[in-house]
């Protein structure tokens, strides 16, 4: 029996009536793991077919033993992804006469209520959606009772942050009601980390399986990073021949008789940019923004109008990240980058939506007036052309993730014991590296501080929580997790640029920090908004550390950024003249024997207690190492590239010798347990979490160390370049 012939009858037909050839390589590869239960991981491109290699299988299953129970849970991370899977959803069902229910905010109460008395088959939904129903609704043990499947979409979109380790809590706690294992699905794109990927998914159980489909045949590319160069600019240049105008007419070109997105770092650049590309065509390029500040109702306008021809439909959508995610708005001509972007993954999501015809190249452009930018670019495309992706940051040590479940697991069951709530969360991924006796530290502080309180055995609720998280419909318990990666830098009402969220939240208020090429004090940032106040700071402040203006620069990009600086590596065919022009003149600034290299550090110690460390290491990995080394009594800025030093040993020797012992100590795993008491000794224990005050200051120390820094992943790096 083929695979194909293995599929319920309905499906089988569907497909047939569809005019496919037969089925996708992943689907074709994921059938049988997937038919025996077994856990996995699929990865695969934008478009390659992975929803339907996962609920063709688990549907089909579902349908040979059909119950009035959900049996097969999908998770997405945004309710548009489920808008749009929605009638793709029910059409498979009702091919194996099953019923798909979506479930999320904007469903009505009515419907709802109607799906619990009448369980579907298939419930599309996201994880505050199902710590709702865990929570609020007394039938949930009934809807759920037949679970075997769930399936969580764009899994690489919640592993790195609080939303993953809160949804492997609710599956384990979804587990812990049926009283069963359930099969765990992960759609991903590439990742640089993948069995780290198949750890994360089922916790302390066995690793899930990993399916991956190699790429038959070299699809086509039509990728170019332009370069803007405004150094040349005076008051005399004419406004039609500076920088940023022939940036725009660049952008406008392409444009212009194209469907695409171009993609920007902020909501108020991406109004800018529209607004400029809609004055400089005379607005004969219909164009709609994208992004977290705009209604639903005008982001699915500007999704819908994309996919249209004619009068009725637009030429571009300017999007922040919002648009980075598999919303399916059909093939497209264009996708434009302006300014840097630093992660491989996010690369190949996005020019994903391109070259999906056969024969037919992906299309990307990359557009630039900032040489710091250009390297960046440069560095990310490379390793987007090679199909490579940075890996995954996962924590293991989510305190207040921990906190939030306790305090929901006695919610959901009417009081539960301390050995209960540990029997049911402790297998998680992100609380893998909190020991039992940390954990029963944890609940003596909360009870102490009335967040949980003991009555006829078990742990309930106590005043504090009550009045913190249990008012207003609970919103304070459901609506926590942010998926914002950027604040927003303000100078008054004016927007200046974005950080990064772990960067922003390692740092205690006030702190400096360089963008757009100039020093920042940030005095007051909004942890619920992602907004930062910041003026300008007077010459000579030491900044800690200096942003491009989006998510931290990985491990990855930065190497590939060296490699090109140092000559390792020869300069790619998709610069055009003017980008590799000046991607030369900085290779020669950095000539090769500089002292860097991708197996060494180059070290520079010079007079008055000052040295430059090149590492190219990245933005995590420089932060932990420039955490241990100012411990030491010295004074540490730096960015993604490496390190500058200030107040050290006078004497180079010892300033020579103190850097050596540091880097041993970590290469060789001494000391470990030291380094790592350093990290959350100097961590300051601020707000970072709605769940913060239910922390003792040092678990509130340990949670941030585990979010923001990697000693691991920095001992890893050390110890192959020492």
């Amino acid at each position: 029996m083929s695979r194909l012939e293995r599929l319920h009858p309905g499906l089988q037909r569907w497909i047939k009536e569809q005019g496919w050839p037969g089925l996708r390589p992943i689907q074709e590869a994921a059938m049988d793991p997937i038919l025996a239960g077994d856990s996995c991981v699929l990865e695969a491109p934008t478009a390659g077919g992975k929803t339907e290699a996962v609920l063709f299988p688990t549907l089909t299953r579902a349908a040979e033993n059909p119950s009035d129970s959900v049996q097969v849970l999908y998770i997405a991370p945004l309710r548009a992804l489920l808008n749009n899977l929605e009638t793709r959803g029910e059409d498979y069902a009702t091919c194996c006469a099953l019923h798909a229910f979506k479930w999320h905010g904007d469903v009505s109460q009515s419907k709802k209520v109607e799906s619990l008395k009448a369980p579907p088959q298939l419930l599309l939904t996201t994880p505050e959606s199902i710590e709702a129903i865990l929570l609020r609704k007394p039938g949930w043990h009934r809807f759920f009772h037949a679970l075997d499947t769930v399936i969580i979409d764009e899994a690489h979109n919640f592993a790195g942050g609080d939303r993953g380790g809160h949804l492997i809590a609710l599956l384990d706690r979804l587990e812990g009601g049926v009283g069963r294992s359930l099969q765990r699905i992960a759609l991903s794109a590439t990742i640089g980390n993948p069995d780290a990927m198949c750890r994360w998914l089922t916790g302390h159980r066995k690793p899930a399986r990993r399916i991956q489909v190699a790429t038959t045949h070299k699809q086509k590319n039509d990728f170019q990073v332009q370069y803007f160069d405004a150094r040349e600019d005076t008051d005399s240049t004419p406004i039609a021949d500076r920088a940023a105008m022939r940036l725009l007419r660049s952008l406008v070109g392409e444009l212009k008789g194209n469907r695409g997105i171009t993609f920007v770092r902020s909501r108020s650049k991406a109004e800018d940019i529209a607004k400029a590309v809609q004055q400089f065509s005379g607005d004969r390029i219909k164009v709609r923004t994208h992004h977290s500040n705009i209604s639903k109702f005008f982001r699915e306008e500007a999704e819908s109008q994309i996919q249209q021809a004619g009068e009725q439909g637009i030429e571009a959508i300017i999007s922040t990240s919002t648009l980075e995610l598999g919303i399916d708005i059909g093939e497209l001509d264009r996708i434009i980058q302006l300014g840097a972007l630093a992660s491989p993954s996010a690369f190949l999501q996005r020019v994903g939506r391109t070259g999906r015809r056969p024969g037919k190249p992906r299309h990307f452009r990359g557009l630039t007036q900032d040489e710091d930018e250009l390297l960046l670019l440069t560095a990310t495309v490379s390793l987007g052309v090679e199909h490579d992706s940075e890996s995954l940051r996962l924590r293991r040590r989510a305190f207040h993730l921990l906190a939030h479940q306790v305090l929901c697991v006695s919610l959901q069951y009417h009081g539960v014991s301390a050995n209960k709530a540990w029997e049911i969360l402790s297998g998680g991924y992100a609380f893998s590296g909190i020991e039992r006796a940390e954990y029963d530290r944890l609940i003596a502080h909360m009870q102490q501080e009335d967040y949980l309180r003991e009555a006829d055995g078990v742990l309930v609720p106590g005043l504090a929580a009550e009045k913190r998280y249990l008012t207003g419909s609970w919103r304070n318990l459901f609506a926590v997790f942010s998926t914002a990666p950027l604040y927003e830098v303000l100078e008054g009402r004016t927007q200046v640029g974005t950080l990064d969220t772990s960067f922003v939240e390692s740092l205690e208020v006030p702190f400096y920090f360089i963008l757009a090429g100039r020093l920042w004090k940030a005095w007051d940032v909004d942890l619920e908004h992602h907004v930062i106040k910041a003026s300008r700071a007077k010459d000579g402040t030491v900044p800690h550390w200096e942003s491009f203006g989006g998510p931290d620069v990985p491990l990855e990009t930065s190497q590939r950024v060296g490699e090109f600086l140092y000559g390792y590596r020869s300069l790619p065919d998709f610069l055009d003249e003017s980008a590799r022009r000046r991607m030369e003149t900085l290779c020669h600034e950095s000539p090769p024997g500089g002292g860097w290299s991708p197996e060494a550090i180059e070290c520079h110690i010079s007079g008055g207690g000052r040295a430059i460390l090149r590492t190219f290491a990245g933005d995590t990995l420089n932060r932990t190492l420039g955490k241990l080394i100012e411990s030491q009594g010295t004074v540490v800025s730096g960015n993604y590239a490496g390190l500058e030093i200030k107040k050290g040993p006078d004497d180079p020797d010892e300033f020579r010798q103190m850097l050596r012992e540091t880097f041993e100590r970590l290469a060789e795993d001494r000391d470990m347990d030291h380094c790592m008491d350093v990290l959350n000794r100097t961590q300051k224990p601020f707000f970072f979490s709605p769940f913060k005050p239910m922390l003792p200051d040092e678990f509130t120390r340990a949670a941030l160390v585990d979010q923001n820094t990697d000693l691991p992943g920095l001992q890893a790096f050390l110890a192959r370049r020492i």
